[in-house]
């Protein structure tokens, strides 16, 4: 090879020059991590935030110009070269923090493999829906960081005559980020909230505990231990024993037909005679739960808590282990027609490995450009269906999910009714904790209510084939919708555990019952084991396919679980305990303010435990 321009001592020194202009603008990106964060009210609490933030993201720093600039200085023969890759790996590394602030400001969860695989996943936009406005700064922001990053990459070879004191500064991080290590060390120890509460803030950020050691010595808060010990998870998860026994059944002799429609991100309070008048309709001769939650605040878990009446965390084990919802699994053997109908689509999250894996035929995508179109055309197909259902099996038993995804999406027909205005497009890159929320809010709305529209046809269709009185009707949401309810600028869902994102309406219609209220808290664990029970006749306990109890004979726990993707709540006793699945608890009120010192019920606390392993074998 032909060596050109070789100057690795020269390319060293600039390299140096550039990770440092590059850490400090990962600096002053960074800080919208913090952007409503509560500052620290004490000087440990000051010390631990500044030191943890500029020594995380210098070590960061170190290790990126270590395994990447330094090799490419070395190694590659033309300097030219060698500054374009590294200036490269520089403008990926601050386009990667940029978006992860965005993603953690909206969802207060970094970047992980999860939210890749949704974004890789999203061709139709039936995951993400992003506007031509988004779409357009997104596109010149990368433009912009381009153009000053090649601009600092020929400015620092211009002036690069000087050395660098790299090792000093390489020494001072590196005493900044054990300080801030040895803070959380005791201050883990010893259960101080207002320090360790800034750990999620900062990404792949994870600080030393030395828990053992300080119990040995004495300097472990023992009140801290217990709390941790309380949610600890079983280890070797993969294996799972459902149903915990065979399913005995005495099937009714007059099978009856079973509809759940469900509104991605309905919210319970969007559920009136205005926003959806329909539904409002059926639900005057329903059951209607006043306080109803999801088991999930995203669409993974919701609908999983819905079907299985099992808590997010087993979706792996049953992803892997191949097994369906009893429920699904009971009806197919009673010769059940199934009819699944989503707008979204069903294979990310993987509902055809899951939830439908035993219904064939499986319809996975629904036509059309917007999640408005999609709904619609989800409904026609449902109808067409139905008359098919009718024609050529008209005795049969059947089943059918419609689950409509135009709130979702915010996602309106404009050449239909909009009855709540003003209403704007959302747009996330511009929300703040002072954004008015109205405007947005009246877009979801609308889309509700267009929605609504589509369910009345629904409704109208089985009425006019007197399958009413023959047909039990659910009308649910898979979770709730914040915008910014609780003054901590969340917006959308799959933040946090707080009514806003988990409270849903649930009505359902159930032939020759009257309509009530139900005032008592019920959740979507109830729906399987309900039907199960009343509708299939099973005869197990519940507790043997399931951690709900019955939706006709309400008896609710004093506890909730709820979960997400990569963390789980228990909710007791007016208090959110967060944990992720490493036993790494904090506890905040119901508004999603930090409590010091919550007053936990260790018994509780086990009973939620034990609901997230007993299916493991």
């Amino acid at each position: 090879m032909t060596v050109i321009n070789y100057q690795p001592k020269k390319t060293l020194r600039w390299s140096l020059k550039m990770s440092s202009v590059v850490l400090l603008i990962i600096y002053a990106i960074g800080t919208r991590y913090y952007t409503n964060v509560p500052l620290p009210s004490d000087f440990l609490g000051y010390s631990y935030f500044i030191s943890a933030y500029l020594g995380h993201f210098g070590f960061l720093a170190i290790l990126a110009w270590l395994f990447i600039a330094l090799p490419i200085s070395l190694i590659i023969p033309n300097q030219w070269l060698a500054r374009a890759l590294i200036t490269l790996a520089a403008i990926s590394i601050v386009v990667l923090v940029l978006l992860d602030t965005f993603v953690f400001q909206q969802y207060h969860y970094h970047l992980n493999s999860f939210v890749w695989a949704l974004v890789v996943n999203n061709g139709k936009n039936d995951i993400f829906t992003f506007s031509v406005m988004m779409q357009s700064i997104a596109v010149a922001a990368i433009a912009i960081i381009l153009i000053v990053m090649f601009w600092i990459n020929r400015t620092l070879w211009r002036y690069n005559s000087k050395p660098v004191p790299a090792k000093r500064t390489m020494a001072g991080i590196i005493f900044v980020y054990l300080i801030a290590n040895f803070i959380h060390i005791w201050a883990a120890a010893q259960n101080l909230q207002g320090v360790t509460r800034y750990d999620a803030g900062l990404p792949i950020f994870y600080p030393a505990t030395a828990n053992g050691f300080m119990s040995r010595h004495g300097w472990i808060d023992r009140e801290a231990q217990k709390a941790n010990a309380a949610i600890k998870i079983k280890s070797n998860q993969s294996t799972v024993n459902y149903p915990l026994k065979p399913l005995t059944i005495i099937p009714p002799t007059q099978p009856m037909n079973i509809l759940i429609v469900a509104l991605d991100c309905w919210r319970s309070d969007d559920m009136n005679a205005r926003n959806t008048p329909n539904m409002w309709a059926m639900a005057q001769q329903s059951t209607v739960y006043e306080h109803h939650f999801s088991g999930g605040n995203a669409t993974q878990t919701g609908i999983f808590s819905l079907f299985y009446g099992l808590p997010g965390k087993y979706w792996n084990a049953m992803l892997g282990n191949k097994k369906a919802p009893a429920l699904m699994e009971v009806m197919k053997q009673q010769g059940y027609e199934f009819g699944i109908f989503g707008s979204a689509g069903l294979t990310s999250p993987a509902f055809n490995e899951t939830v439908f894996r035993n219904v064939d035929n499986l319809r996975l995508y629904s036509e059309g450009n917007s999640p408005i179109s999609r709904d619609t055309k989800t409904t026609q197909d449902y109808l067409a269906w139905m008359q098919q259902h009718q024609t050529n099996k008209p005795n049969t038993p059947f089943f059918s999910f419609i689950f409509y995804d135009a709130p979702h999406g915010y996602s309106v027909d404009k050449s239909q009714p909009m009855p709540f205005q003003p209403d704007e497009d959302m747009d996330y890159l511009t929300l703040t904790n002072n954004t008015d929320p109205t405007p947005y809010h009246n877009r979801y709305r609308n889309a509700v209510y267009q929605d609504d529209m589509l369910v009345g046809k629904v409704m109208d269709d089985l009425k006019k084939r007197g399958l009413l009185d023959n047909t039990i009707v659910v009308f649910t949401g898979d979770h709730g919708q914040e915008f910014n309810d609780n003054k901590h600028n969340f917006w959308g869902h799959s933040s946090n555990f707080t009514a806003a994102q988990t409270h849903v309406p649930f009505i359902m219609y159930w032939p020759n019952k009257p309509a009530k209220t139900v005032e008592k808290t019920t959740t979507h664990f109830e729906l399987a084991p309900t039907l199960l029970k009343h509708a299939l006749g099973v005869t197990n306990d519940e507790k043997d396919y399931s951690m709900g109890n019955d939706l006709i004979d309400v008896q609710p726990k004093p506890w909730r679980l709820v979960s997400s993707y990569h963390n789980f709540a228990i909710i007791d006793n007016e208090q959110i305990i967060l944990s992720d699945y490493n036993s790494k608890l904090q506890v905040y009120d119901m508004h999603m303010n930090k409590i010091e010192k919550p007053t936990l019920n260790y018994a509780h606390m086990a009973e939620a435990m034990d609901e997230l392993s007993r299916f493991y074998k």
